[in-house]
């Protein structure tokens, strides 16, 4: 395994745990202080960390010229769907008593998004659009410029587009998922798209100087963003501040990330992030499951320091059994 390829395994298995305590923390956990830190930052950065590993993952197969053929793609897009399906019954299960067919009907279709699970519908379009824009990225890959102007474009028509009121189902339902709307939990393509974006053109100029600037840059943005009061830390749709946090928090561990080598301690730090779905499964379905039997949240630290590390290592051994 390649220096970038472990750097990325690390990078996700961040996500991965930063995911677990966001779900943990949001249904169990009603006090402050690091914890409630903990589940802003995992809030903010865990869809741009995913969705940059995939575009970062895409910009080498890119560069490879390593195209995935139509199957496998819609192997991957299945297995997607079905924990989505899986953990969206669940959900409805848990927080809302009862579901009907058709709500399944609508869980199947994206009209429905269950709690914890809307970040999957998200990954399936951009599944789906990594083997659509493989070969115009073949082209743009070698003009960084050009595509980070796109992803900047795309950003201002999505937060654009998400204002206004639509009332025809097929364009409203487009909308939802492409630009988003004020106050629906969805991961707009377009406004994320800067994001994944950042994944392609990182496989192929990535390094210790590039990751440097990214984040100053993106820092002083964001600063002064804040300084001229333009709008702040949103999430539904994102707004610019948000989206730089994710690429401010991505571009710093990245840059750590380039001075560790791969020796045989690093497969304990990887193991999330080689099978970052069935962990972000595994991790809800025993969250789900501790739902059920402790149903009233807590503002004890201790007992959800408990339950955050205790969920955490089941699933680390469920993974480590399945795949040894």
């Amino acid at each position: 395994m390649q220096k970038r390829e472990i750097s990325i395994d690390i990078l996700k298995t961040i996500g991965v745990i930063l995911m677990s305590f966001v779900h943990v923390n949001t249904i169990f956990f009603t006090g402050k202080g690091i914890l409630d830190g903990i589940t802003y930052l995992g809030s903010t950065v865990c869809f741009s960390i995913f969705l940059f590993a995939i575009g970062y993952i895409n910009g080498k197969k890119v560069i490879d010229n390593n195209e995935d053929c139509w199957a496998k793609v819609w192997q991957k897009v299945l297995w997607i769907h079905l924990c989505y399906l899986l953990l969206g019954i669940f959900s409805l299960y848990l927080f809302n008593g009862s579901f009907d067919v058709k709500d399944i009907l609508n869980l199947v279709l994206f009209n429905n998004t269950p709690l914890f699970t809307e970040f999957l519908i998200s990954l399936i379009f951009f599944t789906i659009l990594s083997k659509l824009l493989f070969k115009p990225l073949k082209s743009l890959i070698n003009k960084p410029y050009l595509l980070i102007s796109i992803s900047l474009v795309l950003f201002l028509l999505g937060s654009f587009l998400s204002k206004l009121d639509i009332t025809n189902p097929l364009l409203s339902f487009l909308q939802k998922h492409l630009v988003g709307f004020q106050g629906i939990h969805l991961f707009p393509v377009f406004q994320y798209m800067s994001v994944y974006i950042m994944g392609i053109l990182c496989a192929k100029y990535g390094s210790k100087l590039t990751y440097a600037w990214t984040f100053s840059l993106s820092f002083l943005l964001a600063v002064l963003l804040k300084a001229f009061g333009v709008e702040g830390w949103y999430r539904w749709p994102p707004s610019l501040s948000f989206i730089l946090y994710g690429i401010i928090f991505i571009s710093f561990v990245m840059f750590l990330l380039q001075f560790i080598n791969e020796n045989k301690h690093t497969k304990h730090l990887t193991l999330f992030g080689k099978y970052p779905l069935l962990s972000l499964f595994l991790l809800t379905v025993i969250t789900f499951l501790v739902k059920i039997f402790l149903k009233e949240p807590s503002v004890s630290h201790l007992l959800l320091w408990f339950l955050n590390i205790s969920i955490l290592a089941l699933c680390y051994l469920g993974i480590y059994l399945l795949k040894k």
